[in-house]
C-alpha cells in the first residue's frame, strides 16, 4: 500500500468518524467521473448492483465511462435510496440527484414491502400454501 493510499484511507476514515457517513457519491473534479467511496461491504454490494464498478483503490467505486448525464444521475440516485433503505447514511452531491428516479425508486421499495397488499404476511406463506384439511387439522387441540 502506497503512502498516498494510506493517507487517503486515513482522511476518509476521519471524515467518517466526524460526519458519520458510511458512503459518499460525488463527481471527480479532474476526470468528471461519478465516484462512490465506502468502506462497508454491504454498501459496496449495493453500489455494484446499481451499476458502479470497482477501481484500483479498495474503498472507491465509479460509474462506467460512456453513460449519459441522465443515466449517471439515475444510477447514483438509485444507489442512495437503496443505501438509505438499508440503513446506511450516504451523502450525495446535489447535482447528481434525479428527482424522478428518487420518487420511482422509493415507490418501488414501498411496493415490495411485506405489509403491502398482495405480499404474504409471513415468509413461510410464500413458499408453502396450506390446504384446508391441513389448516383444520392444525386447529384441533
Amino acid at each position: 500500500m502506497s503512502r498516498i493510499t494510506r493517507f487517503l484511507s486515513c482522511c476518509v476514515s476521519s471524515l467518517d468518524e466526524v460526519y458519520g457517513r458510511e458512503a459518499e457519491i460525488y463527481r471527480d473534479p479532474t476526470s468528471g467521473a461519478v465516484i462512490a467511496e465506502c468502506r462497508n461491504n454491504c454498501a459496496r454490494r449495493t453500489f455494484l448492483a446499481c451499476g458502479f464498478e470497482r477501481t484500483p483503490t479498495a474503498f472507491r467505486l465509479r460509474l462506467p465511462e460512456g453513460l449519459s448525464e441522465a443515466e449517471q444521475k439515475a444510477r447514483a440516485t438509485q444507489a442512495v435510496v437503496h443505501l438509505f433503505h438499508a440503513g446506511h447514511y450516504t451523502d450525495i452531491a446535489y447535482h447528481l440527484v434525479c428527482d424522478s428516479t428518487l420518487a420511482a425508486t422509493w415507490a418501488e421499495i414501498r411496493d415490495r414491502r411485506p405489509d403491502h397488499h398482495g405480499w404474504p404476511a409471513s415468509p413461510t406463506t410464500d413458499t408453502y400454501t396450506a390446504t384446508s384439511a391441513q389448516t383444520a387439522a392444525s386447529r384441533r387441540p
